[in-house]
């Protein structure tokens, strides 16, 4: 989607939309990172071995995800853009639903621990 929006554009036109300093270090490349310019890290990544609290946090990030898509299709009316994010926002509700679906077998047939 980046590609298709940016493919054509000069290095003024990515300057004039806040992309230059992304230019200037990486070129026409991708470099994850979030809407502040945060690079991508997986240091952020929670894992407590316990899989309840580890499928939470992955419905937690799905949940998430759903969000920044909904914002982002608040943002545009392009629907070269639409199609895509729909796709993605509704990625994002079925792999929550699987996460719930696997929690809530774990929840009933792991053994709990004891208080």
């Amino acid at each position: 989607m980046i590609y298709q929006l940016t493919k054509d554009a000069t290095v003024e036109e990515l300057i004039a939309a806040g992309l230059g300093t992304n230019y200037a270090a990486h070129g026409d490349a991708l470099y994850p990172t979030d809407a502040n310019g945060v690079p991508f890290t997986v240091a952020y990544f929670a894992a407590t071995g316990d899989p309840l609290a580890d499928l939470m946090e992955d419905m937690a990030a799905e949940e998430k995800a759903r969000a920044v898509y909904e914002n982002l299709i608040d943002m545009t009316d392009d629907a070269d853009i639409l199609g895509p994010l729909l796709w993605l926002r509704q990625r994002e509700i079925v792999h929550f639903n699987r996460f719930k679906e696997l929690y809530e077998y774990y929840k009933k047939n792991l053994p709990q621990p004891r208080n």
